[in-house]
């Protein structure tokens, strides 16, 4: 009998919420050991629920990283706040994620009621910002809280601590044969993680605001082919927004297709061709045609 085939196996779903920035996708990409989620430095960078699957011979973790926990302005945000709910709600197990160094992750955790459905853990990420007497205080004080049935501190950026909570996660899924084959590493097709390989290039090379008006799309991906051919399209709002992606003599949106293409290469362990472009989709955010024509989920009402 195959490992996996054993009854005593068990396999489920791992819901990672939190507020933005607290280091969800940086501690979703150290437990699985792969760059599934994009990171960044600037909050409201998870727009979708992004799967990452870890396996064993005894057990199977979809992690599921959800888009930070906030006040919706606009449609976009509506639907990301949709992902997160859901994400919570369906998921087996629930870990929050606390940035020890943010107050308001601090007192936002604190409010937090975790669903009924899933059983819920703490994760105290970044216990390197705090020395060790408030670190035990800050353990305690969530121990007490009665809402966590385990509390860990990490460090995911070190690795320091993700043992410690693998090692609570994975007695809390329930028995059942994998969900997935044990070598799958997401659930997502490859288009979707390429897009999301550009869009955390444009993060880092342009602007601080100008990131949160832009959507990937991808127009066809070749797989065929040698190099693999990708033609995508960064989508803005405004016609002033593509001149400043576009660059003067098309600089900034060669330099981002240089980066993007090597770290889509890196990703699809292939070469690639890139033929990236940019154009207006007015409005795009706040549209629920056009959010759905970018492959964002809109919430009903």
């Amino acid at each position: 009998m195959n490992e996996a085939q054993q009854p005593d196996y068990s396999a489920g779903f791992v819901a990672v919420v939190g507020l933005p920035n607290v280091g969800k996708s940086t501690l979703v990409n150290a437990l699985t050991g792969q760059p599934l989620s994009i990171v960044t430095a600037r909050p409201q960078t998870t727009r979708q629920r992004v799967t990452a699957i870890y396996s064993t011979g005894t057990h199977q973790a979809i992690f599921v990283d959800t888009p930070g926990l906030l006040e919706p302005r606009y449609l976009l945000h509506e639907s990301m706040q949709h992902e997160a709910r859901s994400g919570a709600v369906e998921a087996d197990v629930l870990v929050y994620v606390v940035d020890l160094g943010y107050e308001r992750s601090l007192a936002h955790a604190a409010e937090y009621a975790p669903p009924t459905g899933p059983r819920s853990l703490v994760c105290l990420n970044k216990a390197d910002l705090i020395d060790a007497g408030a670190l035990r205080q800050a353990v305690v004080a969530f121990e007490a809280s009665g809402h966590w049935e385990a509390v860990v501190a990490t460090v995911a950026t070190t690795g320091e601590g993700l043992e410690a909570l693998l090692g609570a996660i994975l007695p809390m899924l329930p028995r059942s044969p994998p969900l997935y084959p044990l070598d799958d590493l997401a659930i997502a097709p490859v288009r979707f993680f390429v897009a999301e390989k550009i869009r955390e290039v444009c993060f880092d090379e342009l602007g601080q605001e100008l990131p949160y008006s832009l959507a990937i799309g991808i127009e066809e991906y070749r797989e065929g082919s040698d190099p693999l051919y990708i033609a995508a399209t960064i989508y803005v709002e405004r016609e002033s927004q593509k001149g400043i992606v576009i660059g003067k003599g098309g600089r900034t949106v060669r330099q981002i297709g240089v980066r993007s293409r090597q770290s889509i290469e890196s990703f699809v362990e292939s070469r690639v061709y890139l033929d990236l472009r940019v154009k207006v989709l007015a409005n795009w955010r706040k549209n629920p045609g056009k959010l759905k024509l970018l492959g964002y989920p809109v919430p009903h009402g």
